[in-house]
């Protein structure tokens, strides 16, 4: 469960950077995730290229099932806010793709998804051989800066449940580097 989680936090930081800008109110419903790149992908201009810079801070982690020496390390680790940088080419910009937008999982859909006037709210839906999830989003931008909190709910196969909350801000740093692949 852990690797669709990775792919949906960083698809819905691409997403709220993406959706910077004057663009067309993109909306979906039972779409996958493909769908709804393309449809974001083809809304119009959409943001600054540039280095974006990331802070995720974890706000709750409840896995009931876990031991209590692993729920320690866990409670330690997600109470760290994280920093990551990305940087975003004018060929980003101009098309978006598949390394922008991070690996697309077919075991994802959007339940709903509503992304225009400087608002993003999104509930993703995830099922595997390994349980299921779903993601809430909500959250503002603009065209240089972004804040989003997402909700996660999931459930292992065995029975194993989690709750996660978190929040994303990020905002353009100007140019390029060069060095945020190094960073990041």
């Amino acid at each position: 469960m852990r690797q669709p989680i990775v792919s949906a936090i960083a698809f819905a930081a691409m997403l709220a950077i993406a959706g910077c800008g004057e663009q067309k109110t993109v909306t979906a419903t039972n779409e996958s995730v493909a769908d709804v790149v393309a449809k974001v992908g083809n809304s119009g201009p959409h943001f600054l290229p540039g280095r974006w810079e990331s802070q995720m801070k974890f706000g709750k982690l409840d896995m009931p099932d876990m031991p209590p020496e692993m729920a320690a390390l866990m409670e330690k680790s997600v109470a760290e806010e994280r920093s990551f940088v990305s940087c975003l080419t004018p060929a980003d910009v101009e098309k978006p793709g598949s390394k922008f937008f991070g690996q697309e999982n077919d075991k994802c859909k959007y339940d709903s998804f509503t992304m225009g006037g400087g608002r993003i709210d999104a509930k993703l839906s995830c099922n595997d051989d390994e349980g299921t999830q779903e993601m809430t989003m909500n959250g503002v931008y603009t065209p240089e800066t972004y804040a989003m909190t997402m909700s996660i709910k999931g459930k292992r196969s065995g029975g194993q449940g989690m709750n996660m909350t978190m929040s994303m801000t990020a905002k353009r740093a100007g140019e390029c580097t060069g060095k945020e692949d190094a960073e990041g």
